[in-house]
């Protein structure tokens, strides 16, 4: 059974998605937002996994400090997170 999903996503993301379907990235609006829900899934769980973590790291005392970049670095690469973090 094929499941529709239907939203108003008003007109600069309705022409983002129709870009990607034309581009041939997608097949239908269907795949896009289907794709899109994944997405979202996968990075709340990073952002909890992240949360977590920190937490984990915040509740344990330590004698050795870092420096704040170095800890996020470290953190980052234990999540495999890649990319720009300046954002």
């Amino acid at each position: 059974m094929t499941e529709m999903i239907h939203t108003d996503l008003g007109p600069e993301l309705e022409a983002i998605v129709l870009s990607l379907i034309e581009s041939g990235k997608y097949s239908s609006r269907t795949q896009v937002l289907r794709e899109s829900e994944e997405l979202k899934g996968w990075r709340d769980a990073q952002a909890q996994a992240f949360k977590e973590l920190l937490e984990s790291r915040l509740s344990t005392p330590s004698s050795e400090y870092i420096p704040v970049e170095e800890a996020f670095d470290r953190l980052y690469r234990e999540l495999g997170i890649k990319g720009d973090r300046s954002a």
